[in-house]
């Protein structure tokens, strides 16, 4: 008797132990949300992957015993009927807003960079625009390198930042993960500082402002989980603001802002974090999920973070967002229902510490189709007054303009029927977007009249493969079959657009370059427990022609102009080239690029990013090319203009490309470099 007593109670201690472990790691602790509870227990805290992998086990009991014994389970598991979806309107429309708008901002308020760029992406309006004019049409040819910054030849990796600068000087990260200060005019190291870990710092940009209560220049920069702080005269990290500078943030890749004396990030948690702006300290966070619990099987999910980047009005006290797409990516299963904020534009008073609006592109994307490049805050002129906006392009090719306060849409919003999944569990949004103005920069539906007419035998090829995919408008996956989108590399990527405030044009980048994907596996919850994990084998290809080159007529890569005030498209330039197809006659047909595009006042465009390596200034007019240098390497992040002993610079990351290197291996090298350009004299 006293054996099974005593193997009862070591039987129900160690279940208990067991439990509590699982628990103890489900769970998590913050009290600095100002939205959710501090103790949470969810999937993604899990950190054991032994555990991971014992909660799938006892997940697939919780779904087969709702299965058997709730009927909102059984619903929840049942393949729509496709027939039941076309009883539904064809499409939709967020109607345009016409009146009832706040006074706009005067053109001569708008935030303007001339010798100075004080944040990445052109200032806390993100408009990449600068305001210096030295450099013009008329003598951009006469560009000549000024100075070439090489780091360590041991360490070669692309850097996305663009650079930052005033009072002549210039600030960048550099590839062996150092932050620098040169001397704008000559290229000379001022200082140097060593992030001591971390693979990127200051990844998507860095901040510079003046803190004038204690006099000092500051530099400011993410380093994944750390938010750094540096004098940036002297290179020397700022004591007072967390430990020596450097304060434990969520994981953040993008450039921070400011507003009242608070430093303000977007972290991958994801959330909104604020901070006080000399000491560090944390005031309090925002968490960005929405989720609907009366949905059946609803649960956190991932994903839907701001890599993108964000923007502010100081003035109002507002920060803007754009986010990205929830995670598993192309299968939804395990996060049903919209997902709110993935793939959005958000606006969040930090005064009142509350979500202002919000508008989603994509629901329930199963696509990629995340928001990649940081929303532009400008102005437009339309029914016949200026209009404070926000802006956003997308991987859809689309270019949404949302009243600043509202986030309503500034021309109609069109959403057509989309099709239903295939796949027990997978609910697809009924409406998808179907933009038609302002006029789409890319494609976005692949069709049939889009595969390539390069010689017979390549449209064969890429014809053959055609005729075994799923594709179309928002095609659903359906078990081992690929599906054909422009998703991951097409549309706007995250350089995001520069915008002339003044002539309210905006000019893009963007790819288009198709993938298949493909989900195999199984979750049959009707069967059995012996399952593989929840469609969770996933594959992708580039649909590409015999020789490598994208299966679809070109253009592959593009700059566009386009009139916010009409919402039409000015004009359209293939960008980039392959030396190959060069040789053999083609023109130029585009090239994958990430680098983007820098207006200026001067009427020139500056843009690289292409795997031909080259840096081009275009007429904003006109499109037409005006000047272009061959760079060591590919050009990895957006030009800064900047102004140093009178004349102007131009400045470009000539470091590879990290997302061209996966695409074009054997044609992309990670480099080092920095190159300065001005007028010959």
């Amino acid at each position: 008797m006293k054996l099974l007593r005593y193997f009862l109670i070591t039987t129900i201690t160690i279940i208990s132990t067991f439990v509590l472990v699982i628990l103890y790691d489900l769970s998590s602790y913050d009290s600095s949300y100002i939205n959710r509870s501090p103790i949470t227990f969810s999937e993604n805290n899990l950190n054991s992957k032994k555990i991971k992998k014992i909660f799938k086990e006892v997940e697939k009991i919780y779904y087969l015993l709702g299965y058997k014994t709730l009927n909102s389970h059984k619903v929840f598991w049942k393949i729509e009927d496709p027939k039941e979806r076309e009883s539904f309107p064809k499409t939709i429309t967020i109607p345009a807003k016409t009146k009832d708008f706040a006074q706009g901002t005067k053109i001569n308020d708008l935030e303007r960079n001339y010798s100075d760029w004080m944040r990445s992406h052109g200032g806390y309006s993100s408009m990449r625009f600068s305001n210096l004019e030295k450099i013009n049409k008329l003598n951009v040819n006469k560009l000549e390198v000024a100075w070439i910054y090489k780091s360590s030849e041991k360490i070669k990796k692309s850097v996305q930042a663009n650079p930052v600068a005033k009072d002549g000087f210039v600030y960048f990260p550099t590839s062996e993960n150092h932050i620098v200060c040169l001397d704008g005019s000559s290229g000379e190291i001022v200082w140097e500082y060593e992030v001591e870990r971390g693979f990127v710092a200051a990844k998507r940009g860095l901040l510079l402002w003046e803190d004038k209560k204690n006099n000092v220049l500051k530099i400011f920069f993410t380093n994944d989980d750390q938010l750094i702080a540096l004098d940036a005269k002297t290179g020397t990290p700022i004591k007072d603001f967390g430990k020596n500078g450097i304060i434990k943030i969520g994981s953040s890749p993008i450039t921070p802002t400011i507003i009242d004396e608070q430093i303000i990030i977007g972290s991958i948690r994801p959330a909104i974090e604020v901070y006080d702006i000399y000491t560090g300290d944390l005031k309090w966070k925002y968490y960005l999920r929405k989720i609907n619990n009366d949905i059946t099987n609803s649960r956190d999910f991932k994903g839907g973070n701001p890599w993108g980047g964000i923007s502010s009005d100081n003035k109002n006290g507002i920060l803007y967002l754009t986010t990205g797409n929830a995670q598993p990516s192309l299968v939804g299963v395990k996060r049903p229902g919209k997902n709110l904020y993935a793939d959005s534009i958000i606006a969040f008073d930090i005064r009142n510490k509350k979500i202002l609006w919000y508008f989603q592109e994509t629901c329930h994307d199963i696509w990629n189709y995340d928001i990649a490049g940081p929303p532009i805050l400008t102005t437009i002129f339309k029914y016949g007054k200026r209009i404070d906006v926000v802006v956003a392009v997308t991987k859809l090719g689309n270019t949404i303009i949302l009243d600043k306060f509202t986030g309503e849409p500034l021309y109609d919003f069109e959403r057509k029927l989309a099709p239903t999944s295939k796949f027990p569990g997978e609910k697809t949004c009924r409406y998808q977007p179907s933009v038609k103005i302002p006029e789409p920069f890319s494609r976005n539906e692949f069709k049939i009249s889009h595969v390539t007419n390069k010689s017979k035998e390549d449209n064969d090829f890429v014809m053959k493969q055609v005729n075994d995919s799923n594709f179309g408008f928002f095609p659903t996956h359906e078990l081992d079959k690929f599906t054909i989108t422009y998703g991951v590399w097409g549309g706007a990527q995250w350089p995001g657009g520069t915008i002339d405030p003044d002539k309210n044009i905006l000019y893009v980048t963007s790819n288009e370059f198709p993938h298949k994907f493909k989900v195999s596996g199984s979750f049959d919850i009707h069967k059995s427990l012996k399952y593989k994990t929840n469609y969770y084998n996933l594959s992708s290809q580039k649909l590409e022609d015999i020789d490598g080159y994208p299966g679809i007529k070109p253009p592959w890569g593009t700059l566009t102009a386009i009139n916010l005030n009409n919402g039409k498209i000015i004009w359209q330039e293939p960008l980039g080239y392959f030396d190959e197809l060069k040789k053999k006659g083609f023109p130029d047909t585009g090239t994958l690029n990430f680098g983007g595009a820098t207006a200026t006042a001067g009427g020139v465009i500056f843009v690289s990013g292409t795997l031909d390596k080259l840096i081009r200034a275009f007429d904003n007019k006109t499109g037409k090319e005006l000047w272009s240098y061959k760079l060591p390497y590919i050009g990895s992040a957006p030009p800064t203009s900047y102004e140093a002993k009178g004349e102007q610079y131009i400045i470009i990351p000539a470091t590879g490309g990290l997302v061209l290197s996966f695409a074009y291996p054997e044609l992309v090298e990670q480099g080092n470099s920095f190159v300065a350009f001005k007028l010959k004299k």
